[in-house]
């Protein structure tokens, strides 16, 4: 009699195995020895000869919560992961010959019961500057009684190197492939290696990327997004830099057959380019990207490596005791970089539902819906970066003309009725960004004004409460902008020890 057989009802798992040791299975294995630590027998596979899909991630603020459950001190995660600061994401030419900036904002800065924010003042007054942290040097970072959100630009090899070094002793390590996967359609029996041989498991964490070596076996659904979001193809290249400033941002910029990525890691730029194969040839995209390369750094495109991958997403995550985990669960496209932060959220509710609930069987269909909200709300908000001025190529006619109903939905509430609550459904949209967020991308874009603004104030009987809040939010973060001293951000990541101790942007 298995985990499953023996009762619907849960109980602390005894043996977890993991297949794959890159960013989502190492994630996975520090979140379940956390909550879980001597309780738990946690065994990693991984294949030893194949390279992680990572070539330098862009995180969100919830990167923090993974700090703290290392149970060391962001000093210490800084000097040892080798990553830099993140405060937002700066879009260039998503309009043609324009940019803007989607930053992250104070904590607690926005009250969203009531739909407006610091935003609606400062685009009512010609002072919208596009990201509450963004200033146009981003060479440093604000030092003080200060409760920014921030994130971090990883070096994926680095990251994970430091990731298994703080799981040594802890969790086992086994370099072996997958040679055959056991199951009855509804769990993993067992899973066999070819040089370990048989293993059983009360859980399966499938972290084997695209592939999804374990979970394919189960026969999940698949939700194919491609119609709206169709870029499918990405070519990764590193970039060695010599920062004279570190900028503290990710550039998300267009070009005529999709984006290209730049994250700034200590000693480089990790890029890459997007595209759609439906629109785009591989040999094309190599000629666009070996140009903007050339341009840009003046070096030439030195790899043929392709990522290939299919947009959508697995209904359920979770399904019987196998757990399918970042890339095994699907993939929208990198833009807001929202890899790690899915792979944060679905095994926090893995962990947090087994934990506090005895119905294994609730537990799955709770975390799976969470987990398909997520997606949507991360395809709606993705969706909404496409509504450009942009229609110089296939693409971009494409992506123009072929809108999601909630993103022509969302348009049309900027136009007549600036942005209420009310437009997203419920506060669970909130989950991921703030309202604030969708503030600065519809403005970045030009889909609001003023008169917009205007127009859904103007019959409020609480117009001027309204505009004095927003004022009040308003003055208040720029005196905390302006009684806040600037650290360096290149002393920082090149010596973290110099933070001082009193400074709360670390916390």
């Amino acid at each position: 009699m298995n985990f499953f057989e023996e009762s619907n009802h849960f109980k602390k798992p005894k043996k977890v195995v993991i297949v794959g040791a890159g960013t989502a299975g190492l994630i996975s294995a520090t979140m379940i020895k956390s909550h879980w630590e001597n309780d738990v027998d946690v065994t990693v596979y991984f294949d030893g000869s194949k390279k992680s899909i990572g070539v330098g991630e862009s995180t969100t603020p919830l990167i923090q919560y993974l700090v703290s459950l290392l149970e060391e001190s962001p000093y210490d995660f800084i000097r040892n992961s080798k990553c830099t600061f993140k405060l937002g994401i700066d879009f260039k030419e998503w309009n043609v010959g324009k940019k803007y900036f989607h930053g992250f904002a104070i904590k607690n800065n926005l009250r969203i019961e009531k739909g407006w924010s610091s935003s609606t003042f400062s685009i009512l007054n010609d002072c919208f500057d596009g990201g509450i942290l963004h200033n146009e040097a981003t060479t440093s970072l604000p030092n003080g009684n200060l409760d920014y959100a921030y994130a971090y630009h990883i070096d994926t090899k680095e990251f994970c190197d430091y990731l298994e070094s703080k799981l040594q002793g802890r969790v086992k390590f086994v370099d072996d492939i997958v040679k055959e996967v056991n199951s009855d359609g509804k769990n993993i029996q067992s899973t066999v290696f070819e040089k370990t041989g048989l293993v059983e498991a009360d859980y399966f964490i499938d972290a084997t990327g695209f592939n999804a070596v374990l979970f394919k076996h189960l026969k999940p659904k698949w939700n194919d997004i491609k119609e709206w979001l169709p870029l499918d193809r990405a070519i990764p290249q590193q970039v060695k830099y010599n920062f004279q400033e570190m900028p503290s941002y990710t550039v998300a910029e267009a070009t005529k057959n999709g984006w290209i990525w730049q994250i700034p890691i200590i000693d480089r730029y990790g890029t890459g380019y997007l595209y759609s194969s439906q629109f785009t040839s591989d040999d094309e995209a190599r000629e666009d990207y070996d140009k903007w390369l050339n341009d840009k750094f003046g070096v030439r495109l030195e790899t043929d490596r392709i990522i290939k991958y299919n947009p959508g997403y697995y209904d359920d995550y979770w399904i019987g005791n196998c757990v399918a985990v970042g890339l095994s669960s699907g993939f929208v496209e990198p833009l807001e970089s929202t890899g790690v932060h899915l792979i944060l959220r679905q095994m926090n509710d893995f962990t947090y539902f087994n934990t506090n609930f005895n119905d294994s069987d609730f537990s799955r269909k709770t975390a799976n819906r969470k987990n398909r909200n997520l997606y949507e709300i991360i395809i709606n908000f993705i969706g909404l970066h496409y509504c450009t001025n942009r229609t110089d190529s296939k693409f971009w006619n494409y992506m123009t003309n072929n809108k999601m109903d909630w993103v022509i939905d969302f348009e049309n509430h900027c136009k007549n009725d600036f942005i209420d609550v009310n437009c997203f459904g419920s506060n669970e949209d909130f989950s991921f960004w703030s309202l604030d967020s969708y503030i600065q991308v519809a403005f970045g874009l030009g889909l609001m004004n003023k008169n917009s603004i205007h127009g859904y104030l103007k019959n409020k009987r609480n117009r001027n409460e309204i505009i004095k809040c927003c004022h009040d939010q308003f003055v208040y973060h720029q005196q905390i902008r302006s009684q806040s001293q600037n650290l360096s951000h290149k002393d920082i990541v090149r010596d973290p020890i110099k933070i001082p101790s009193n400074s709360r942007l670390l916390y």
